[in-house]
């Protein structure tokens, strides 16, 4: 059964799906890897639920700034589904918009400027893979021939420490941040802060070898890649902002760290002090109450266990705690994103001093780091992730970011080892997938 939309078409889009047969083009990867980096380009996987997809080129786009941002790229996609006309079989999925943001409301930098303060994009063709079914959509007849290769087998991560990529100076300086967050702590200004930093390496690694390294790697993570203007964002990221399925929200919490172990009475060690330290649960516990606290606001009463769980990861372990809402008409996934972004688990909290102090000392453009990226369709199901474990790279550098929460109790050494261990969740896949080794 065709599905069809009669509205005025100011767009003049249609948009037609069609299920693909076995091969390597039911791989939303396989089709990253056959445009080039002059093709916008935007690849999402979920790995433990089997979802896949791929959008390429460009039917629609939309940039936003300022404080309107989110409510300005709803408006726009709301505008665009209802003037786009849709065909396909009954069962195929509905088309996605690809929607990216920085995480302040200006991006001024001219290294994140071409993904601007937030993009929003219609693809021109794009592949969604779920339980082992894949569709292709093109939008106005846009088709290329499919691709005949499969993309390449993940490589294995060099064992990396980023330590070494970083200078004495930098290390120093993000002991001094983590000391001034103690301070304004301390003085009650704020109960949480999360200074972050970067290293950047002199090598621009293959992106579709990256990719297909990163998902094999973190299959209980979000792999995604964005490809604009010949700058590309890349990121394994576990931490979920908000998805809507069928009328349903689904958040969580994730703050609180701790190193794994391959043996596993050590690793058991360590994920049951995370547990019990009183330090992890109380940053854990300010995340919780101010996601809590924001969807309140929008009327969404949310439902979670009293304790956090275990998130075991490669390399790294957090609390955990899921958080579930039923949603009632009018509210947008992007209303969601407005009302969450920035979580203190990435900004601290409260959120305006933790900003002034962020502005003041921490000497880095986030630009999309620790921001919300995801996708979304007219019927409102979509998913928004919290860019973490990423990197953006350009022609002849690549540059990762992490942070730590540093709350009453917080260590700056301990904290600065907190975060060499998540830059190394790209750097070890980032160096494999260029065969580069540290002079």
């Amino acid at each position: 059964m065709a599905l069809t939309n009669e509205d005025s078409a100011d767009f003049l889009l249609t948009a037609s799906t069609v299920q693909i047969p076995d091969g390597p083009a039911c791989d939303p990867l396989s089709w990253f890897q056959s445009f080039p980096e002059s093709e916008q380009r935007w690849f999402w996987e979920n790995p433990d639920e089997d979802s896949s997809w791929v959008g390429i080129g460009c039917a629609a786009t939309h940039c936003v700034s300022g404080s309107d941002r989110f409510a300005d790229a709803a408006k726009f996609a709301d505008h665009l589904f209802r003037d786009l006309a849709i065909e396909g079989p009954e069962g195929a999925p509905l088309p996605r918009v690809a929607a990216g943001f920085s995480f302040e409301e200006e991006n001024f930098n001219e290294l994140w400027k071409p993904l601007s303060a937030g993009r929003i994009t219609l693809p021109a063709m794009q592949v969604v893979r779920k339980n082992g079914k894949s569709w292709l959509t093109t939008i106005n007849n846009f088709l290329e021939t499919p691709p005949n290769l499969s993309p390449p087998p993940p490589l294995t991560p060099k064992e990396v420490d980023p330590a070494l990529w970083s200078s004495s100076r930098s290390r120093a300086h993000y002991r001094r941040l983590v000391k001034k967050a103690l301070e304004n702590i301390r003085a009650g200004n704020i109960t949480k802060a999360v200074p972050c930093r970067s290293i950047s390496i002199p090598t621009s690694p293959d992106l579709t070898e990256l990719l297909s390294t990163l998902r094999n790697l973190y299959p209980a993570c979000v792999t995604f890649g964005v490809n604009v203007n010949d700058i590309s964002f890349v990121a394994a990221t576990p931490e979920r902002l908000a998805a809507v399925e069928n009328g349903k929200l689904h958040t969580a919490a994730l703050a609180g760290s701790a190193p794994r172990h391959p043996e596993p009475a050590t690793d058991a060690i360590l994920g049951q002090g995370l547990i019990t330290s009183p330090k992890e649960q109380s940053e854990h516990g300010v995340v919780v109450e101010a996601i809590d606290s924001a969807l309140s606001a929008l009327g969404i009463a949310t439902q979670h266990p009293s304790h956090p769980e275990l998130l075991k990861l490669h390399g790294i372990q957090h609390l955990f705690t899921p958080i579930t809402a039923e949603l009632t008409a009018g509210i947008h996934l992007l209303d969601i994103i407005s009302a969450l972004h920035p979580t203190p688990a990435v900004s601290g909290y409260p959120v305006a001093p933790s900003s002034l102090l962020r502005s003041e000392y921490e000497e880095l453009d986030r630009g999309w780091f620790a921001s919300p990226v995801g996708w979304f369709d007219s019927s409102g199901n979509g998913e928004f992730r919290v860019a973490l474990r990423s990197a953006l790279i350009t022609n002849n550098k690549t540059t990762l970011y992490a942070g730590a929460g540093v709350v009453e109790g917080s260590d700056p050494d301990r904290e600065l080892l907190e975060t060499d261990i998540k830059l190394s969740a790209l750097l070890g896949p980032i160096l494999a997938s260029e065969g580069h080794q540290h002079d």
